[in-house]
C-alpha cells in the first residue's frame, strides 16, 4: 500500500504530461503498457533490467543480441556519465564481436576534425597519452577519459575502424549564439540539409529547454536549430560511411547521447532518410524514483526505443558534481576559457558567462580540464566553490554553489 501510495503522484504526473502534449483530456491516449512496470521498479536494481519496445517484455541479453543481429547500425544511447552505461556499451561490442560481427564504432564524442588521430589510434599508432594529447580530449569532450577507456582500447586491440561522428563543434556553438540566419554566408555553405519541421521533435526539445534553459521565444528557435544541427550533422557523417567501401560487411554500432536517439528524433530518422539501413535501437537509463521526460512523452505514436534498458545508479563515491560548463583552449596561453554556460546551471546562477577565463580554484593555478574535474569531486556536493577568473582583464573570484546529492 505505501508503494502503490507514492507511485500516484509519479502516475499522475506523467498522466498530465501526456494530457498537456495532446490537449484533448477527453481524447487522451493510454499510457504505454511498459510505463507502468518500469515505474514499479525498485532498488535495488538488477544486472538485466532489459525491455524489448513497445511490448514491456522483459528479455535477457542473449535475446537482445540475437534480435539486433539482423541490424546494420546499432544505436546504444548513454548518459555520458553513468559508469554502468560504458560497461553495457562494451559488453554489447564484445558480444558482437565474439559472434564473428566486423564492427565499426561510431562515436558522438570525436568531431570529424579528428578522424586522422582516431585511424592512427586504430591501427596502434599511438600511445594513450599521446591520443588524448592529439585528440585534445579535455576540451572537445571532456567528461572523464577512464569511462571509455575500455571500449577504446577494445577498437585498438581489434584494430576497429572508429568513425569521429560529430559535427565541428565551434559551428553548433555558432547556431545556438546567432541563428542560422546570422551566420557568414561561408558557415551557412557548411550545414548539411536540415529537418527543422518535426513538430513532435519541436515539443520534446521545448521540454528540455524550458527545465535547463529558460529564455525567450527567439532563443528557443536557436536552441532547436543547435540541436537539429547536432543531429543532422552526425547523421549525415553516418550517412556518407554508409556509402563507402569500408562500410561493406560491416556492423556499424553507434555511441551518443540518449537524447540524440529516443523516439529516433536525432540521428536514426535523419540518417535513414539519407540512407535506409535497418537499423535497432537501445536507450540506457539510469533508475530512477520518478519519471523523467522520456517515459512521460511517450505517446501511441512514439516508441522510446526498440529495447529499454533500466541500469543501477553510479555508486554514490563515484559520483562528481557539475557546474554547468562547456570549456576550451584559446590561443596560445593554454588557459581555459568557457565556451558556453548553461543557464539556471550552478556556474549560470554564480554569474560566470561566455568568455570568462578560468585562472584558478580553490586559489590554485589550473591548465586542465582534469584539475577542475578532480577539485570538484574533493569539494563534493552542495559545497561552495571559488573560481579565479579573468573577465575583460580583471581578475576577479566567483563562488559557485554545487547542486546537492540527490537520494
Amino acid at each position: 500500500m505505501t508503494l502503490m501510495k507514492s507511485l500516484l503522484p509519479i502516475l499522475f504526473s506523467v498522466i498530465s504530461g501526456l494530457m498537456l502534449l495532446h490537449g484533448c483530456a477527453n481524447r487522451r491516449p493510454p499510457l504505454p503498457t511498459w510505463t507502468p512496470q518500469i515505474l514499479l521498479l525498485t532498488a535495488p536494481i538488477g544486472p538485466e533490467e532489459i525491455y524489448r519496445i513497445p511490448e514491456g517484455e522483459k528479455i535477457a541479453f542473449g535475446q537482445l543480441i540475437r534480435e539486433a543481429d539482423s541490424a546494420k547500425v546499432i544505436f546504444v544511447g548513454e548518459a555520458h556519465d553513468q559508469i554502468e552505461h560504458h560497461r553495457i556499451q562494451l559488453r554489447v561490442l564484445q558480444d558482437l564481436l565474439q559472434k564473428g560481427k566486423e564492427v565499426v564504432l561510431a562515436m558522438e564524442m570525436f568531431q570529424r576534425f579528428q578522424q586522422p588521430v582516431l585511424d592512427r589510434w586504430s591501427q596502434g599508432g599511438l600511445t594513450e597519452k599521446e591520443f588524448l594529447k592529439e585528440v585534445r580530449w579535455e576540451t572537445t569532450w571532456g567528461i572523464d577519459f577512464d569511462l571509455y577507456k575500455d571500449i577504446l582500447d577494445e577498437a585498438k586491440n581489434h584494430r576497429l575502424k572508429v568513425v569521429a561522428l560529430n559535427i565541428e563543434r565551434e559551428l553548433v556553438s555558432k547556431v545556438a549564439e546567432k541563428g542560422i540566419k546570422g551566420l557568414s554566408s561561408e558557415d551557412r555553405e557548411k550545414l548539411p540539409a536540415m529537418n527543422l519541421s518535426d513538430e513532435e521533435h519541436r515539443a520534446y526539445i521545448r521540454g528540455i529547454y524550458n527545465r535547463h534553459e529558460g529564455g525567450l521565444a527567439s532563443d528557443f528557435e536557436r536552441f532547436y536549430e543547435s540541436q537539429c544541427l547536432w543531429d543532422e550533422g552526425m547523421a549525415e557523417t553516418l550517412s556518407r560511411f554508409l556509402g563507402s567501401s569500408e562500410s561493406q560487411g560491416k556492423t556499424v554500432m553507434v555511441l551518443a547521447g540518449n537524447g540524440h536517439i529516443v523516439f529516433d528524433f536525432g540521428i536514426p530518422k535523419r540518417f535513414y532518410q539519407r540512407t535506409p539501413a535497418p537499423f535497432k535501437t537501445i536507450v540506457l537509463k539510469e533508475w530512477s524514483r520518478e519519471a523523467d521526460q522520456d517515459l512521460s512523452f511517450s505517446s501511441p505514436s512514439l516508441t522510446l526505443a526498440d529495447f529499454l534498458w533500466v541500469t543501477r545508479p553510479n555508486p554514490r563515491e563515484q559520483s562528481r558534481p557539475r557546474m554547468g560548463i562547456f570549456l576550451k583552449e584559446k590561443g596560445d596561453s593554454g588557459g581555459l576559457w568557457i565556451e558556453r554556460v548553461i543557464p539556471n546551471s550552478p556556474a549560470g546562477k554564480a554569474g560566470l558567462i561566455q568568455g570568462d577565463q578560468l585562472f584558478a580554484v580553490e586559489g590554485k593555478e589550473i591548465s586542465k580540464v582534469r584539475e577542475i574535474h578532480d577539485a570538484l569531486a574533493r569539494k563534493g556536493w552542495g559545497k561552495d566553490i571559488v573560481l579565479t577568473i579573468i573577465r575583460d582583464g580583471i581578475k576577479k573570484e566567483i563562488t559557485v554553489t554545487l547542486p546537492p546529492l540527490k537520494d
